[in-house]
């Protein structure tokens, strides 16, 4: 059985070379001290990174709005972890 791409080729390709570009910011960002922002700009890069993997390598663009509506399900539900994790975390007092 053959397996067919939803994406051409071409697109994969150009969707690797972006990782490796920002996987060589990522890195080249390491060495700078920025303080606070090394933090936010590692992260706000990761999320990038995630989100072209999500929709071209996990095949969710171009998908049926079931499966969409999964992944946004899941990056949902994510966000309600973390966020009742941190809550917990910031009422014991600790930053005060």
């Amino acid at each position: 059985m053959m397996v067919t791409s939803t994406h051409p080729p071409k697109l994969y390709w150009k969707t690797c070379t972006a990782l490796m570009l920002l996987l060589a910011l990522t890195w080249g960002i390491g060495y700078l001290n920025l303080g606070l922002f090394n933090l936010v700009i590692a992260l706000a890069i990761a999320l990038v990174k995630a989100v072209l993997v999500a929709l071209f390598f996990m095949h969710i663009k171009g998908s049926n709005r079931l499966l969409q509506f999964a992944a946004v399900t899941g990056v949902m539900w994510l966000l309600i972890l973390i966020l009742l994790t941190l809550s917990d975390f910031l009422t014991r007092g600790w930053f005060s």
